[in-house]
């Protein structure tokens, strides 16, 4: 959904099962986390008390800039975004074992967990959060379905913002993307390409190149009113299904290579920054410590909601058009995150050991053993936290899902139903005491998922309810439409899975969301979706952030 940077796994990353839990343990300042909440985030940080409000205040004011322009109406509570500071290298380390040391940050807005990590040691630290939030922002827009260039390009345009307590900015220059496009007009990509965000057949331009452009062309038409309302048609246009290079032609009345033209000039010369006479808001925070426990757990709490609880299929033959270095590095990949898949499960057990009378170290051992493929042991290890009046729910969602996990392996049909039965039973308690939890109706459709009359109503409710909450979550969004599909309700399907098949960023949840909608559009009798190459996120260097997309 994002901007990518490069996002490498190092070699070598296992641990013994000590040094696993000196890593999370050693330092005495764990035991300073804070939690900072406002109106739509939940902030963490080691750090003090009036660094942590300053951190939070900031954020809430990018919060209140982007409703000030795009206010959201919505019938339901939005949940608020986790941001998680990291104090330098070894941090994000501690979050992505391996991580690059050009990142930043990232956002992750997969099925296990929606967050995103900044290192707040770094001088991107601020473009980063204010990037991804926007693409976050951006999904929880009533008319969410724009074209790629735009997606990257609107967060691009916020991500240089300056918000103080005096005084708030946007707009203004993004040094990374003027050097990419200062290097010539004639290494700027085609204009009819960045619109359909593909590149030639020659492969001739670096992703480098798509990003500047969207940004170049997102702040041309954000510069005057007009061309404000020239974009909102052509948006409205692509929303409606109309080609991409058509809608921006009738809505501007330039050819593509005129507007390019156009945008190159504007770049050429002093461009716009914005400071709108709006009153800066004093945002509310609430400041409470997290436990011993909660803050030796930090990073490997999220590491295990986004860990998958069966190791990613080895694919049995390779793709013919990789090259031997592309196909090496995959195998080193996968040797690489099996190490840090056994490394996650030594350091989670290590400290479940550790904390083993609290809810944290008993989800933590319990995820371990999920991971471990011994479900069984995971309810146990719950068991002591699972009585009549258990409110948290976490722990209820872990233990329904233990018990989905044993479904497959049950003796008989009616065993199964016996533990979808139970596993239904801790969901409904999970949901009355975090109804804001997505994960939570995932888990249901898990449950019925696959069974009779499935998808009925409910089924389908419940997935609404989901993507309601989570709408960045392209797992929300796939399961969704599969149900619209399976009820024959295509032009619903095709509404949910745009934004996914419009991702800038390569993912098997994008190959999934327009092999779906083509699909649907034959059920239609519409044409399908036009294909073509698409930029590498590998190639661009220049990106603040890494996206997470998969669970």
């Amino acid at each position: 959904m994002n901007k990518k940077m490069r996002f490498r796994v190092k070699r070598g990353a296992a641990m013994t099962a000590a040094a696993a839990l000196g890593a999370f343990a050693a330092s005495p300042a764990l035991a300073e986390w804070l939690r900072a909440e406002t109106d739509h985030f939940i902030v963490y940080g080691d750090t003090s008390e009036g660094s942590l409000r300053r951190y939070a205040q900031k954020v809430e004011r990018f919060d209140a800039l982007l409703r000030t322009y795009y206010p959201i109406q919505t019938d339901h509570e939005i949940p608020k975004l986790e941001i998680f500071m990291a104090e330098g290298r070894r941090d994000m380390n501690r979050m992505s074992p391996g991580i690059s040391e050009g990142v930043a940050g990232y956002y992750s807005p997969n099925s296990g967990r929606i967050y995103t990590i900044v290192d707040t040691r770094s001088s991107m630290g601020d473009v980063v959060v204010f990037h991804e939030y926007a693409h976050h922002f951006m999904f929880q827009m009533q008319a969410n379905a724009y074209p790629s260039w735009f997606v990257e390009g609107f967060a691009e345009f916020y991500s240089t913002a300056s918000l103080t307590d005096k005084k708030i900015q946007f707009g203004r220059h993004n040094p990374g993307r003027m050097n990419s496009l200062t290097m010539g007009f004639s290494s700027w990509a085609k204009m009819e390409d960045v619109l359909k965000w593909r590149i030639s057949d020659s492969g001739r331009y670096p992703a480098h190149s798509y990003y500047a452009q969207a940004w170049a062309m997102t702040h041309y038409f954000m510069s005057t009113p007009e061309r404000t309302q020239m974009l909102g048609r052509y948006l409205g246009a692509v929303a409606g299904g109309e080609d991409s290079v058509v809608a921006m032609q009738a809505a501007t009345g330039r050819t593509p290579a005129q507007l390019q033209d156009d945008v190159w000039r504007y770049i050429s010369g002093s461009i716009n920054v914005t400071t709108p006479q709006i009153a800066v808001t004093d945002p509310q925070v609430a400041i409470s410590r997290l436990s011993k426990a909660q803050a030796d757990a930090i990073w490997l709490d999220v590491r295990l909601d986004n860990a998958p609880i069966k190791p990613p299929a080895e694919e049995e033959t390779e793709d013919e058009t990789q090259s031997e270095a592309q196909k090496a590095r995959r195998v080193r990949e996968r040797k690489e995150a099996s190490e840090n898949r056994a490394e996650l499960i030594r350091s989670a057990f290590a400290l479940g050991e550790l904390h083993a009378d609290s809810d944290v170290g008993r989800l933590l051992t319990a995820r371990a053993h999920r991971l471990s493929q011994r479900p069984d042991l995971a309810l146990a290890a719950l068991a002591p936290s699972l009585d009549a009046n258990t409110s948290n729910a976490q722990v209820l969602r872990v233990a329904a899902l233990a018990l989905l996990d044993q479904t497959e392996a049950a003796g008989s049909v009616d065993d199964a139903n016996e533990l979808r039965r139970q596993a239904s039973i801790y969901l409904a308690r999970a949901m009355d005491a975090e109804p804001l939890d997505f994960r939570i109706y995932l888990g249901l459709n898990d449950v019925r998922n696959g069974q009779p009359r499935y998808p009925t109503d409910n089924d389908i409710s419940t997935l609404e309810v989901a993507c309601a909450l989570a709408p960045q979550s392209f797992d929300c969004r796939t399961r969704l439409a599969h149900a619209y599909m399976a009820r024959g309700m295509n032009p619903e399907a095709i509404a949910v899975l745009t934004p996914v098949a419009n991702s800038p960023h390569s993912s098997g949840y994008k190959r999934q969301a327009r092999a779906m909608i083509n699909r649907a559009r034959q059920a239609l009798h519409q044409a399908p979706l036009e294909t073509g190459p698409e930029p590498d996120d590998e190639d661009d260097a220049d990106a603040p952030g890494q996206a997470t997309d998969a669970a």
